[in-house]
C-alpha cells in the first residue's frame, strides 16, 4: 500500500529540519554560545534527523514517527529557552 503524499511531505520536513536546525546548534557553539547545552540538543537533533533520512529511504513512513517528532519538535521548540539554562546549570555544576 502507498503512503499518503501529506505523510511523505511532512516526513520531508521533519527529517530536513532537524537536519537544519543541529546545524543551528553547532553553528551557535561555534559563535560561543554554552557548548553541553547545544551538543546534546544538536544530538538529538541529529539523532531524529538521522531516523527521518532512514524512513525517507527505506519508504517505511509511517504516522507514528510523523506525529512523534511533532510533539517533540514543538516542545523543544517551546520549552527551549527555559531548557538551555537549566542544562547549562546542570553541566556548569
Amino acid at each position: 500500500m502507498k503512503p499518503a503524499p501529506f505523510l511523505i511531505t511532512v516526513t520531508k520536513i521533519i527529517a530536513y529540519y532537524c537536519l537544519f536546525y543541529a546545524a543551528v546548534k553547532i553553528y551557535a557553539i561555534v559563535k560561543g554560545m554554552w557548548f553541553w547545552p547545544n551538543l546534546l540538543i544538536a544530538v538529538f537533533l541529529g539523532i531524529v534527523a538521522w531516523f527521518g533520512f532512514r524512513v525517507i529511504k527505506k519508504e517505511t513512513y509511517n504516522w507514528y514517527f510523523a506525529g512523534i517528532c511533532i510533539v517533540l519538535l514543538s516542545a523543544l521548540r517551546y520549552y527551549e529557552p527555559k531548557l538551555i539554562p537549566y542544562l547549562h546549570g546542570l553541566f556548569a555544576s
